[in-house]
Order: C-alpha cells, then structure tokens, then sequence
C-alpha cells in the first residue's frame, strides 16, 4: 500500500472529479490548494485503487507518491 498518492489538477476539473469519486465510492481523499490548481490526496492506496485513481485522472496527469 501507498501511503499517500497526490493527483494535481486544475480547478476546473475539481468539481467533476470529485463526482466522479463520490460515483465510484471513493472517499477517503481530502483536497489542497496549490496555487493555479487543487491537489486530490489519497491516503493509504492500495494497487488496485491506484489503477482506478490513475485512469481517472489520465495517464499524462502530474501525479506523486509519498
């Protein structure tokens, strides 16, 4: 398991995100602000949720793990 995986993104996109994760269930995020965008960070990933997270927010997205 991961112990926290950050996904940035742009504010535009936040809102719709954020949908798209209460439609899948998932919950367990809070979100940053950094700068121009918003960070989704995700507490304790397992590989699995990793693959849905990283689908969800595009493979050419920034993304970093802790």
């Amino acid at each position: 398991m991961t112990k926290r995986l950050y996904f940035f993104i742009s504010l535009h996109d936040a809102l719709r995100i954020s949908n798209e994760l209460s439609q899948l269930g998932v919950s367990r995020y809070h979100v940053q602000p950094h700068d121009l965008e918003v960070a989704f960070v995700f507490e304790r990933v397992s590989e699995v949720t990793q693959v849905v997270l990283r689908r969800l927010f595009g493979t050419d997205g920034m993304s970093q793990q802790d």
